[in-house]
């Protein structure tokens, strides 16, 4: 197997077409899953690597390039070469020499024999540096070549956050992350699972911000995991957990989930408000509504309630930017107990699992999404009933998006409330927490409990 033509098809795929690395690696992947598992691992290193690393790549490029700076270079090339100089500074289990001469070959095989002797010429001078022990000195004195981020974000982050939590949030983005889970607590138990998990040989550790969550590494492929298939646990970040943990739903609760794919919560909802039958000792279906913007992105929430075994959860393709009046006209008593409102946002908590979510947001992007929040909140607010509670969340650490939000439509509220303009709820702030990568042990993530007074 070509494993370095593969990584090149799928990273020029990715640079021609501006596509995430998640939508084409999972499905190179799919393809060749009865392939060696060592190949697999290398491909996932490499694309995601050189992804998350392209602007320290190419900052190196231009600093040993005889041809100008990489715009200058053709893409094709400069593919090649980040993925030369990727294996040299960042892969200890690729000879530098093999690294080298891999790359020319594979400038060959592109049809740029032409071109050999720079690529040659240019990744030797890289390796040399790096027997000298001079590499990084060229990538420390910026923080955006430092860390492989954008100078804009970079510099976001040092406003909202100081210099020294901008440096461990960036950071945590290139630490090990473990896979969490959590487990199917009407199918099975903590210890249950863990004991099923450690049988086959996957290391695993306990959450550390909730007792519902795994953390998980040393495996394969998820879906090969024993105990996925019989929808023992479904993957699902601690934060995302803690969030609907202190929503404070109870056995029989109606649920609406606005922008629910791919799930979690929703299917942690409906385990929380699933009612014991005392006469059976059975459990009863919770009800739960979970609402997205496509038929596709629903069809990722069916497929896991139906490996989970949740009958209890009704699908409807809606757009939460759009008032639903038929819910919003109801009756109190006949409006949702709990309402989720997970809004689309910038992704800054999530850097260190999508790698390439920073090369795709910008200020402007963010303002509008911070717009965007702001209305779903206001229309969540006319679904729950009083007394009723709202969780509005993020995996964004951008404040505008979150709390800012949260205050931006609490304002609105009173002073609507005060001249007279509109009648209904008033809300209260129950908890709110904002959890920092790098510093909370786990990835970003914002979420705020609402209780309708």
């Amino acid at each position: 197997m070509n494993t370095r033509r593969i990584c090149y098809d799928i990273l020029l795929k990715i640079e021609k077409e501006d596509m995430y690395v998640s939508e084409l690696l999972e499905a190179a992947l799919r393809t060749l899953q009865f392939s060696d598992k060592r190949d697999r691992a290398f491909i996932t290193r490499i694309v995601e690597g050189v992804t998350e690393r392209e602007i320290s790549l190419d900052f190196l490029i231009d600093r040993f390039s005889q041809k100008g700076k990489t715009a200058g270079i053709k893409t094709e090339i400069r593919i090649v070469l980040r993925m030369g100089v990727y294996q040299i500074r960042y892969m200890d289990s690729v000879p530098d020499r093999a690294a080298v001469s891999e790359a020319v070959r594979l400038t060959k095989e592109l049809g740029y024999e032409g071109l050999t002797g720079y690529v040659n010429g240019l990744l030797r001078n890289i390796a040399d540096m790096k027997e000298q022990g001079k590499f990084d000195s060229f990538l420390v004195s910026r923080m955006d070549t430092r860390y492989s981020t954008p100078k804009w974000l970079c510099d976001f982050l040092v406003k909202e956050y100081g210099k020294e939590y901008a440096r461990l949030i960036l950071e945590y983005q290139y630490e090990e992350h473990d896979t969490v889970i959590r487990i199917n607590s009407l199918k099975t138990d903590k210890e249950g699972l863990r004991k099923k998990l450690l049988e086959a040989g996957i290391e695993v550790s306990d959450g550390v911000l909730t007792d519902r969550c795994l953390r998980i590494k040393g495996y394969d492929s998820i879906r090969r995991i024993p105990g996925y298939r019989d929808g023992l646990f479904i993957v699902q970040d601690e934060t995302s957990v803690c969030a609907v943990e202190n929503i404070g739903i109870k056995p029989g609760d109606k649920v609406l989930d606005l922008c629910a794919s791919p799930g979690g919560k929703t299917l942690l909802a409906y385990e929380l408000a699933c009612i014991a039958d005392k006469a059976s000792g059975e459990l009863k279906d919770g009800f739960v509504l979970s609402r997205d913007i496509s038929e596709s992105k629903l069809s990722k929430i069916k497929e896991n309630a139906e490996r989970l075994d949740f009958k209890g959860i009704q699908l409807e393709v809606s757009d939460a930017t759009q008032l639903d009046k038929g819910i919003a006209g109801l009756p109190d008593d006949e409006k949702f107990d709990v309402v989720i409102a997970d809004v689309p946002c910038s992704g800054l908590g999530i850097i260190g699992r999508k790698n390439d979510i920073k090369y795709h947001m910008n200020p402007e992007s963010m303002k509008v999404l911070s717009e965007q929040g702001l209305v779903i909140l206001k229309h969540a607010t006319e679904y729950v009933k009083k007394g009723g509670r709202i969780c509005f969340s993020t995996c964004t650490i951008n404040p505008a998006e979150n709390g800012d939000n949260v205050r931006r439509f609490l304002e609105d509220l009173d002073a609507s409330m005060q001249d007279g303009s509109i009648k209904g709820n008033m809300f209260e702030i129950i908890k709110e927490k904002t959890y920092l990568q790098g510093i909370d042990g786990s990835d970003g993530f914002y979420y705020c409990i609402l209780e309708a007074m």
